[in-house]
């Protein structure tokens, strides 16, 4: 493992007329040849690139971009180290 980051799985359903929002904190793991989420393996030769846009004051999208498409996932912590080090093992 060289880096993680929590990520967060956000669900709301309505129950007895309120909204009620659930939290499942998860972690993305870097290794030397994948990064690992929960449910899914990407190796890192098929991603292409890493970004973050901040959302609103309480959680940022980080995008992970692969030649499968754009995957999306919901955090709160900031994600530069993860970041720093996901590119430079592109760039290997």
């Amino acid at each position: 493992m060289m880096a993680e980051l929590a990520y967060y799985v956000v669900t709301r359903r309505i129950e007895f007329n309120r909204q009620v929002v659930q939290e499942i904190k998860q972690s993305m793991i870097l290794c030397s040849d994948r990064i690992m989420a929960e449910e899914t393996v990407f190796q890192l030769e098929i991603v292409y690139d890493i970004s973050v846009k901040k959302t609103n004051n309480l959680y940022q999208m980080l995008y992970l971009h692969t030649n499968k498409g754009v995957f999306s996932f919901i955090i709160k912590d900031d994600p530069a180290e993860f970041i720093r080090h996901v590119k430079g093992r592109l760039l290997k």
